[in-house]
C-alpha cells in the first residue's frame, strides 16, 4: 500500500490541533517499502544508574568485657615453690587478649608472678611462681580484652606451692593437712542487719586436729573483698549496698595456715538500708528534788520544710508530770506528752533547730524519754 507524505503531515496536524496550541508532535520517518530515505536512527541505550555510596557508621569504643574464666582448679606442676592452675577460657565480641592472675599474700590479694603453660580452645593453664613450699594460697582469675576491658573473676580457688624435688620432713612432722571445705551457706534470719547481710554454714572438720577459723570474701567487679574472720560458722558482713545482690565464699584455715577449698559460691541480697532519721532531738534536764526543768532542741534534717509541727514522747514514769513550758504549746495526757508549734513558729525549715523547754514534778526519779517523734516520725536522739 502507497502512504503519502501529504496523508501523514495532515495527520499530525490534526493531531496538534486536538491537543491544543503549544503542544509539539515529534516523529521520525519511518522505514516504507518502496519509499526512498534511509532507515530510522537507533534509540540511545538508557545510561545505567549507580547506586548511592553508602559511608559506614564509625563504630565506637569496645567497652564490652570478656565473660568470666570458668572451672578454675589446681593442677599439679612439678616446679619448686611453684603452683598450677586451669581454666576455662573467657570469651569476648572481639578477641581476648590475655589472663590476669591474683594471689592472696601477706593479707591482700596482688598480681602474680605467672607463667601461661598453655592457651586452647577448651583449656588454660599456668604456673604462678615465687611462692613458699608447701604452703597453700588463694587465687583468682580476671580475662582482659585488647581495649582494657577486665572480665568479672573466676571462683576463688587453692593450690599448694611445690617442693620440688621433695624434702623428707621430720618426725613428727608439720601439720600439712588441709581443713575440709565449708559447706551449706545460707542466710540466717531474725537479725536486722541494714545494709548487710548474715550467713551460716556447715562447720568444717581439721585432721590435724588444729582450731579452725574461717575467712569471708565476696566478689567485686574485678576481684574479691575480703570480709571478716570469725572462729564459728557464722559470720554478719556490713558495709553493703541495701537491696544488691553479693556473691560470697568461705575458706576455712587452721593454726598451721592450711587452707581449705573455698565454698561454694553463694548470693545473697543485702538487708535494705535504713533511712536516715528526718529529725533530732537534744532533751536536756536539770534537776532538783522534786522538780525539774528541761530543754529540748528539734533539728530538722530532712529536706522538706515541717509545716506546724509537733513534737511527742513518753515519760517512763506515771509520777513525771508536766506544770508549764515555753515556745510551744504543751500539754499532757497520761505518759504521753506533746509540744506542738506555736502560730508565730510553725514551719521548721531543712537543717533549721527550734528551742522549746518545760517545767515538770517527780517523784522519786526522772528518767528521761526514751524516743521522740516529730509529726509521727521517729526523730534521732542527739
Amino acid at each position: 500500500m502507497r502512504v503519502h507524505r501529504s496523508r501523514l503531515a495532515a495527520a499530525s496536524l490534526g493531531a496538534a490541533l486536538l491537543l491544543g496550541a503549544g503542544t509539539s508532535l515529534a516523529w521520525a520517518d519511518a522505514a516504507v517499502p518502496g519509499r526512498a530515505g534511509g532507515p530510522t536512527p537507533p534509540i540511545p541505550a538508557p545510561v545505567p544508574t549507580l547506586p548511592p555510596t553508602i559511608t559506614p557508621t564509625p563504630s565506637g569504643p569496645d567497652i564490652t568485657p570478656p565473660s568470666r574464666p570458668g572451672d578454675i582448679a589446681p593442677r599439679i606442676v612439678y616446679l619448686n615453690n611453684a603452683a598450677g592452675l586451669s581454666w576455662t577460657p573467657s570469651t569476648d565480641d572481639d578477641a581476648v587478649a590475655g589472663y590476669q592472675v591474683y594471689v592472696r599474700k601477706d593479707g591482700a590479694f596482688s598480681r602474680a608472678n605467672v607463667v601461661m603453660t598453655n592457651v586452647g580452645a577448651s583449656s588454660v593453664t599456668a604456673t604462678v611462681g615465687d611462692l613458699a613450699g608447701n604452703r597453700d594460697y588463694l587465687f583468682y582469675v580476671v580475662a582482659v580484652d585488647a581495649a582494657g576491658n577486665l572480665s568479672e573473676p573466676s571462683d576463688l580457688v587453692t593450690a599448694r606451692a611445690m617442693v620440688e624435688p621433695p624434702a623428707p620432713l621430720p618426725s613428727p612432722g608439720p601439720d600439712m593437712a588441709s581443713p575440709t571445705a565449708p559447706y551449706g551457706v545460707g542466710v540466717a534470719g531474725g537479725l536486722s542487719v541494714p545494709g548487710g547481710v548474715t550467713l551460716y554454714w556447715s562447720q568444717s572438720s581439721d585432721p590435724g586436729g588444729s582450731a579452725i577459723r574461717y575467712d569471708v570474701y565476696h566478689r567485686t567487679p574485678t576481684g574479691y573483698q575480703y570480709d571478716s574472720e570469725n572462729s564459728i560458722p557464722r559470720a554478719i558482713v556490713s558495709g553493703l549496698v541495701g537491696g544488691r545482690p553479693y556473691t560470697f565464699q568461705i575458706v576455712a584455715r587452721d593454726t598451721a595456715g592450711n587452707l581449705s577449698a573455698p565454698s561454694a559460691p553463694f548470693t545473697a541480697v543485702a538487708q535494705p538500708e535504713t533511712p536516715p532519721a528526718p529529725c533530732g532531738v537534744v532533751y536536756s534536764a536539770t534537776t532538783w528534788p522534786g522538780g525539774f526543768t528541761t530543754s529540748v532542741k528539734i533539728t530538722n534534717l530532712g529536706v522538706v520544710t515541717v509545716s506546724g509541727w509537733k513534737l511527742a514522747f513518753s515519760f517512763p514514769l506515771a509520777e513525771q508530770r508536766l506544770t508549764g513550758g515555753w515556745s510551744a504549746i504543751w500539754t499532757q495526757s497520761g505518759k504521753d506528752v506533746t509540744a506542738a508549734a506555736p502560730d508565730w513558729n510553725k514551719d521548721l525549715d531543712p537543717g533549721e533547730s527550734v528551742y522549746a523547754g518545760f517545767y515538770g514534778t517527780y517523784t522519786g526519779e526522772n528518767p528521761a524519754p526514751a524516743s521522740f517523734t516529730l509529726n509521727g516520725t521517729t526523730c534521732a536522739p542527739r
